[in-house]
């Protein structure tokens, strides 16, 4: 298992990990499934100080992928980051979430990030799991932030300050 930064030809299978999780209704507020090409536009699009990783496996290819998303445009945010993972239901509870986060944190303190937050569905008890394992700590939760399928959704904000 490797970690290495995505490229377009991963973007298929990164819109299908991320298709699944949208589906599934536990992870992301987006409703409808994405397609290879809008997650090729959405690398495309990524700015210098964000970037996208992935987890390949030598027999299946793509399992994981994580993200490095800059918090904001304005200047005073410059060391804010938000990061999410999303792994094929087939390859969770191995530490391979654990692995892309920890990849992740490499890149943001190479990026010159100091404050990573995550946003988390608050009944997803997996996902706040491993970040907490992580080193994140649990700020706040947004009430009824979410509508989703006519459900208010929460969400978890959890916040790690690197060194």
């Amino acid at each position: 298992m490797i970690i290495r930064t995505a490229v377009t030809a991963d973007a298929e299978r990164i819109a299908g990990i991320y298709s699944h999780a949208i589906l599934a209704r536990n992870s992301t507020m987006e409703t409808e499934p994405v397609s290879g090409n809008t997650m090729a536009a959405r690398l495309d699009a990524l700015g210098s100080r964000e970037t996208v990783l992935v987890a390949v496996d030598d027999h299946t290819g793509v399992v994981g992928w994580g993200i490095v998303k800059a918090w904001s445009d304005r200047v005073g945010y410059r060391v804010a980051c938000e990061t999410s993972v999303y792994l094929d239901p087939d390859w969770t509870s191995r530490g391979i979430g654990s692995r892309i986060q920890q990849a992740l944190f490499g890149f943001c303190r190479s990026a010159g990030y100091h404050h990573v937050a995550v946003k988390i569905w608050a009944d997803n008890a997996h996902s706040l799991a491993m970040h907490r394992k992580n080193g994140f700590e649990l700020v706040g939760i947004q009430r009824e932030i979410g509508l989703v399928d006519g459900v208010w959704r929460d969400v978890a904000i959890m916040q790690c300050l690197l060194d």
